[in-house]
């Protein structure tokens, strides 16, 4: 079987990819993406740590702030037990001692000492117990006996009871005068029968009481400080060291006003009177006592122990982001390389296709050249018969059996030219269809009588048609033609004795159809030469042709191809040289009746009295239109042009029906012509003619009747009958 072929199907793919423009490709934002992921692969951590290391920071603060809240209370309850503890013992000893007076108590001196010293003995915090007169000589004591002798009239808490400023009063840390040991004062006064002022009895407490529990309490923080003060700022006890007799807060310190202004609790932060060093710290006051703990801690302290935290942080996030940030920048530069490589690649690639872009324009030059001179060659054969068979008729003395030949011999020449420009528009898929529905087992044999007229007397024609096959929906003249262009093929591959097969079923469903629904095969067989392999992926390709100029115009199994594309099919060939050919139809099976075989048409197409507007811009074909259907019965009146239509409709529907060209000039093509009819005169059939149209889906789809041309005058007068009578 010789075969039609054109260009190879890569170069078209090759030039839809070439159709992408290279801008297209993201290349500066691969690059950018990946250095900002370099940047925030630093950035991020970095922002993250900071957020992180300001939370931890706050945080560090705020606990130390919490501990030092907690050390002043726990600090001011041990303190506030001391006191209350010394109030009692105050409150025993002045039981003890009575309202006996100076005279009595150092008659009973030996006896008051121990008891004196038993009440005191189990209070470790106490350093002495005395006993005063009214002049500052001690009269008791529970630490010596005899008494000893020496002066505390000018000590401030002697004269404070002496003024009667109050009944209980504490001092700041002393140096005792007698042992010169340090110790601060709980004293209250004592009063005679007639309510004057007698002396005092005095508790001496041991301020290193106070300091051991502060330095048990603040535990390993060696930098933490807690002082006792009275609240005009003396120091009472502190740890690590007190200060000299002398030392106290400076008169212009906050906290002092803030205790003058009776606050119970607070934090302070402020800088060390030893150092300078900032320090964080909180205060409590001792109950009612006019006392006040005070804790600190350096904020250094607490921001070395901060920097130990986040350095154990960075010491792991900063070489993670470091390797995410190399990584990063090592994805970068490969895809730079990539991406380098690529646009050279592009570039040999761009250079290609313009040399296969020239290549094909090559091939088209050379296809429309055979496409040229096979077709012309037809064409200019069809030419000459109408023309010498129009000479014939012009002579005067032609005898009526040579006219009716030379009539025959022209209308053979229309059926071949329709048959030619049908194979060039079934290619472009302009071809204007009539899909039915039909029976294989009637319309295949039917086709036997014109198979065998193309194939020859010499070789063998068997058509066999499986009972069971499906119908298909096809146009019936599309499938024709497809089954002659195989056989004029096969005729050229085949030899004397050959043989060729045609055959109908239905697809097994194991069978690889290509199509997702019931499929028919229909399978056209030869025994003839075969096609060599580098030719058989090309054979449905238009224009290409193995025979030589002027014997074939390349379309033959094209329309083929195009026919069972245009029915929802696929066309498979099976070759081997030697053997023979094989092609197979895969067409969907139809789910309709199928539509009866169309009878001999008449002679003579019927009568027909109506009223028709011709619309066509071809006036030749409407000069032989008109008297064709005149010569039926029908009164004509012919439009060059949409507009031209319009007007002559402009009084009103005054036409039977409406034949109308869809390639028309203006600004309404035939359907659009049509449409407006349908929408202004509902009643008013239309009826549309075409040669080729880029829209005949869309008038399909529109419910519109479309006739090819050339149509035969029975098919037209038909056509147009039914139109009438259905309206």
């Amino acid at each position: 079987m010789s075969v039609p072929v054109l260009n190879a199907p890569g170069a078209l793919q090759l030039s839809n990819f070439a159709a992408v423009p290279a801008s297209s490709l993201p290349r500066n934002n691969a690059l950018r993406y990946l250095e900002a992921t370099v940047v925030l692969a630093v950035a991020l951590p970095a922002i993250l740590f900071c957020v992180e290391a300001w939370r931890s920071y706050t945080d560090a603060i705020n606990r130390a702030r919490v501990r030092l809240s907690s050390d002043v209370e726990v600090a001011a309850q041990h303190a506030l037990r001391v006191f209350d503890t010394t109030d009692v013992l105050l409150d025993r000893a002045f039981d003890l001692i009575g309202n006996s007076d100076d005279a009595s108590l150092r008659a009973q001196e030996q006896a008051m000492h121990e008891q004196l010293k038993r009440i005191t003995a189990s209070l470790p915090h106490v350093q002495s117990l005395w006993v005063f007169s009214n002049r500052g000589t001690p009269l008791l004591s529970n630490r010596f006996f005899p008494t000893p002798v020496f002066d505390v009239s000018d000590r401030e808490y002697f004269q404070w009871h002496r003024a009667g400023h109050g009944t209980s009063y504490v001092t700041e840390a002393l140096v005792a005068r007698f042992g010169g040991e340090r110790f601060f004062d709980v004293s209250r006064r004592r009063v005679d029968g007639n309510g004057d002022f007698a002396g005092l009895i005095s508790v001496g407490l041991r301020p290193e009481h106070f300091s051991s529990f502060y330095k048990e309490m603040i535990g390993d923080r060696q930098d933490g400080r807690v002082a006792l003060f009275r609240s005009d700022g003396r120091y009472v006890a502190r740890w690590p060291s007190l200060p000299p007799p002398e030392a106290r807060l400076p008169s212009n310190n906050p906290l002092l006003a803030r205790w003058a202004k009776g606050e119970i609790f607070g934090m302070h932060n402020a800088d060390s009177l030893l150092d300078g060093s900032e320090r964080l710290g909180a205060f409590q006051k001792v109950g009612s006592y006019s006392l006040y703990v005070y804790a600190s801690v350096p904020r250094a302290a607490v921001e070395a122990e901060w920097r130990r935290e986040m350095g154990v942080l960075a010491a792991f996030v900063g070489p993670v982001s470091l390797l995410l940030a190399w990584i990063a920048w090592v994805a970068r530069q490969r895809t730079r390389e990539q991406l380098l490589a690529s646009q050279r690649l592009e570039k040999e690639t761009a250079q290609r296709l313009r040399a296969e872009e020239t290549l094909r324009q090559a091939q088209k030059l050379e296809a429309m050249g055979r496409l040229t001179g096979g077709v012309a060659h037809d064409f200019n054969n069809l030419l000459a018969v109408v023309s010498n068979n129009a000479f014939l008729l012009g002579m005067k003395t032609l005898g009526e059996e040579h006219k009716a030949k030379a009539l025959e011999g022209i209308k053979r020449a229309v059926t071949s030219g329709t048959s030619l420009t049908r194979q060039l528009l079934s290619f472009t898929r302009r071809q204007a269809l009539r899909p039915e529905v039909l029976s294989l087992q009637e319309r295949l044999p039917a086709l036997a009588d014109m198979l065998h007229t193309a194939l020859g007397s010499n070789i063998e024609c068997v058509v066999s048609v499986a009972p069971n096959t499906a119908p298909i929906e096809v146009d019936l003249a599309e499938m024709e033609l497809a089954m002659l262009n195989l056989a004029v093929n096969a005729k050229d591959a085949c030899s004397a004795e050959d043989r060729v097969t045609i055959t109908a079923r239905n697809a097994a469903p194991q069978e690889e159809t290509d199509i997702p629904e019931q499929a028919v095969v229909i399978e056209f067989s030869d025994t003839g030469k075969g096609i060599e392999p580098d030719v058989q992926e090309r054979v449905f390709e238009p224009f290409f042709t193995t025979k030589s100029v002027g014997e074939g115009t390349g379309l033959g199994l094209s329309q083929v191809h195009g026919f069972c594309a245009r029915a929802n099919g696929v066309a498979h060939i099976y070759s081997e040289l030697g053997k023979g050919t094989t092609v197979r139809l895969y067409l969907p099976a139809a789910s309709g009746e199928a539509a009866p075989a169309a009878q001999p048409p008449a002679a003579a197409p019927p009568a027909l009295k109506c009223r028709v507007l011709l619309v066509d811009d071809n006036a030749s074909l409407a000069d032989s239109l008109r008297p064709m259907l005149e010569s039926v019965g029908c009164t004509v009146q012919a439009a060059c042009s949409v507009d031209e239509a319009l007007t002559l409709l402009s009084d009103g529907p005054i036409f039977d029906v409406v034949l109308s060209d869809i390639v028309m000039p203006g600004a309404l093509d035939g359907i659009q012509f049509a449409n407006a009819l349908r929408r202004a005169y509902p009643n008013l059939p239309v009826v549309l003619m075409t040669g080729y149209s880029a829209q005949l889906t869309t008038a399909r789809e529109s419910g519109f009747t479309v006739l090819p041309k050339p149509c035969s005058p029975q098919v037209l007068v038909e056509t147009l009958s039914r139109a009438v009578q259905q309206r």
